[in-house]
């Protein structure tokens, strides 16, 4: 592995003394962990569609059109996020763990014209990048992408402490506005004797 993955989704906030996020929608660690499990206990792999549908309906049992529907990637990890030219959250993401670009559900990377850091619109950004660290071989258990081993949950850890909500993403705004979204990619926040303080407010004041 190429770096710690056990801060997979950290944090390095703003380095001042005192920092408050006030956030309308939190994407916490609990909310990834469960949008993730579900998305491969469909099928293996990690298709980060939001809305899916299966051409061969009449075929499906009950149970697989459960799975399937179950594994639409529908709560609070499941926004667009949108950065400007100058502060790209996909283009930092690929630099800061070294990934050679996005992936889709087979492992295959975007096909020419289409930039290494683009990403996926009709697909959850953070199971996006979750995949992308997989389909690069980020993980020790490999990159098979058509059997996704369910160790990848137990490399998942974002901000914050055990019996808190640990925080991988917020917004300032609503659920709707992907320029608003923060993904916290930066490794854990550095702190000495307390300081810098951080506090997160994760009221829900919008909904999707």
């Amino acid at each position: 592995m190429k770096l710690l993955v056990k801060t997979l989704l950290g944090i390095m906030l703003i380095s001042l003394l005192s920092v408050k996020v006030s956030s309308q929608v939190v994407c916490s660690q609990n909310e990834l962990i469960k949008e993730l499990m579900e998305d491969l206990l469909d099928n293996g792999k990690l298709d980060c569609l939001r809305s899916s549908s299966n051409p061969n309906q009449e075929d499906e049992t009950e149970e697989q059109s459960k799975r399937r529907i179950a594994a639409n990637w529908t709560g609070d990890c499941s926004f667009e996020a949108q950065g400007d030219e100058e502060n790209d959250w996909r283009k930092s993401f690929l630099e800061i763990y070294g990934v050679k670009s996005f992936v889709d559900v087979f492992g295959n990377p975007p096909k020419e014209p289409a930039q290494p850091y683009q990403d996926f619109d009709d697909q959850a950004d953070m199971c996006e990048i979750v995949r992308a660290l997989v389909g690069n071989g980020f993980f020790s258990f490999g990159k098979n992408m058509d059997s996704i081993s369910l160790e990848l949950l137990d490399h998942i850890d974002c901000i914050g402490f055990e019996g808190q909500t640990q925080v991988c993403a917020a917004t300032v705004g609503s659920f709707a506005e992907m320029d608003k979204w923060v993904i916290f990619l930066n490794g854990q926040s550095f702190r000495i004797n307390g300081i810098p303080q951080y506090r997160i407010d994760n009221t829900k004041a919008a909904t999707q």
